[in-house]
C-alpha cells in the first residue's frame, strides 16, 4: 500500500515541477510535448511497444523494473514476473491483430524520473472480434543504474460509439 501512495504523491509532485518541456506542438496530426532532455524516456516506451507488437518477450521485460507496477482494465499487477506470467502473452497476442495510431504523445522529466503519456486509437480483431477503441496509457519511468526503466503502467480504453446519424 505504501508503494501505491508513493507512486501517487509522486506523480501529483513532479507534474508541477518540470521547467525544461516545451508546450505542445502538432506533427502532422499527433500533438507532441517534448524535449531533447526527454527523448531518451520516450524512446523507452517506443521500444517497450515495439517488443510488444513484435512479440519479444525477452526486450519487453527488459525495459520494465522488476517491481513494475501495471494497472489495466481495474486489475493490477505487481512486478514483472506477474506480468510475465498472467498478460504479457494476451497483450502481446493482441497487437498482432490490431493496428494503434497515435493522437498525443507527452513526454516530461524530472531528474531520475520521467512520465510519459499517450493517446490513440485501437482498431482491428481480437478473437474474431472487431476493435474500435480509444485508449489512454500514462507511464512513469525512474532512471536505474543510467538507463530508464518502467515503473509504472496505466491503460485504459473504451470502445469508440457509432456515430448517430444528423436529424
Amino acid at each position: 500500500m505504501k508503494r501505491y501512495i508513493a507512486i501517487g504523491i509522486a506523480v501529483i509532485l513532479i507534474a508541477g515541477c518540470d521547467q525544461t518541456t516545451p508546450g505542445p506542438t502538432e506533427t502532422g496530426q499527433i500533438k507532441t510535448q517534448g524535449n531533447v532532455l526527454s527523448k531518451p524516456a520516450s524512446d523507452t516506451v517506443d521500444a517497450f511497444h515495439a517488443a510488444l507488437a513484435a512479440g519479444d518477450t525477452k526486450q519487453a521485460l527488459a525495459l520494465l523494473a522488476d517491481d513494475v507496477l501495471i494497472y489495466e482494465s481495474g486489475v493490477a499487477e505487481k512486478s514483472k514476473a506477474e506480468y510475465a506470467s498472467h498478460h504479457l502473452e494476451a497483450d502481446m497476442a493482441f497487437l498482432k491483430g490490431v493496428k494503434q495510431s497515435a493522437v498525443a504523445h507527452s513526454t516530461q522529466v524530472h531528474g531520475d524520473v520521467a512520465w510519459v503519456m499517450n493517446q490513440g486509437k485501437t482498431v482491428g480483431t481480437y478473437k474474431d472480434k472487431a476493435v474500435d477503441s480509444a485508449s489512454t496509457e500514462t507511464m512513469v519511468l525512474r532512471r536505474i543504474n543510467g538507463d530508464w526503466k518502467i515503473v509504472h503502467i496505466h491503460w485504459s480504453s473504451a470502445e469508440n460509439k457509432p456515430k448517430a446519424p444528423a436529424s
